[in-house]
């Protein structure tokens, strides 16, 4: 021990050279960044329109079937349909679902937005889409329409709603209980069992491996691993290649992929893709540590 040191100093200095020489580890033994991709199911005639596209997804090896549901009926067909085909009640254990919120534009309001909100992902805008994962092999993708409806909460199927309101049910995510609170106020949708993904693989990794302590502005502030950073350590090494700003940047809640006069958008088959990676890789990352270390402490 260094007598000049406090003890707490002389552990976080320990501990941030132990960190430096892990990241330095990992570096060296970094994987190639897994391939996406995305096409649809069916190739689109010229004459073709489908309300609710099927969309094969890949994630390096992974292959992921993703519904994009423009209808409502549509979320909770889905929901009923791959919880009977995966047989997801009968396993043992709680089911899993990886769940991802996009934000965009309020309805009508894009050309009359000023400053900050003029950023669709600015956190004052409300979510217009959101992606969930069952199972490791199917997502969905569902966009909620509000243009004319003042109560939008009213229209999300049952099958959606009891599915996140179960407390048979872990919805894992990123920032999740303020996703969560903010689901619950514009939508109208409970989450029974939200866990945070972050505490999910610091049950099993430690919390030193996931958070740290950082300053900023003159003020220590808790920092840590970036959701790709939390794949890589949490899958094996996998390697995701940061999101475009084009998909960062972009406004959630003007997806048009229907495959009118056989086209699609190839920005929002972008964000689709997108969408499907972070729902896949939360619920992989929630599946693995949960079947290591088990459910951290709610």
């Amino acid at each position: 021990m260094n007598p000049k040191m406090h003890p707490k100093k002389e552990k976080r200095v320990k501990d941030s050279r132990h960190r430096k020489l892990a990241m330095a580890d990992r570096e060296e033994k970094k994987k190639a960044p897994v391939e996406l991709t995305i096409k649809r199911d069916k190739p689109l005639s010229d004459t073709h329109y489908e309300l609710n596209p099927l969309m094969v997804v890949h994630v390096g090896t992974h292959l992921i079937e993703t519904t994009v549901a423009l209808a409502d009926s549509a979320a909770g067909a889905w929901v009923r349909s791959t919880i009977s085909e995966l047989k997801l009640f009968r396993r043992r254990g709680p089911v899993v679902v990886g769940l991802c919120a996009f934000r965009g534009y309020p309805t009508g309001s894009r050309w009359n937005l000023r400053g900050p909100l003029s950023n669709p992902n600015h956190p004052s805008n409300p979510y217009r889409a959101i992606a969930i994962c069952l199972g490791g092999s199917h997502v969905l993708f569902y966009e909620l329409d509000t243009w004319y409806r003042k109560d939008p909460g009213s229209i999300i199927p049952r099958g959606l709603r009891d599915l996140l309101d179960n407390r048979k049910v872990v919805v894992v995510g990123w920032g999740i209980k303020e996703m969560v609170n903010k689901l619950q106020y514009e939508w109208g949708l409970k989450v029974a069992r939200p866990v945070d993904v972050r505490k999910v693989a610091a049950g099993t990794y430690g919390k030193d491996a996931v958070w740290w302590p950082k300053h900023e502005k003159g003020r220590v502030v808790m920092g840590g691993l970036g959701f790709e950073e939390l794949a890589e350590l949490a899958l094996d090494g996998m390697q995701l290649e940061k999101k475009p700003a084009k998909v960062r940047e972009a406004n959630w809640g003007e997806i048009g992929i229907d495959g009118y006069y056989g086209n699609d958008d190839k920005e929002d088959l972008e964000l689709i893709k997108y969408a499907t990676r972070d729902a896949f890789v939360t619920h992989q990352i929630a599946t693995k540590c949960i079947g290591k270390s088990g459910l951290p402490r709610e």
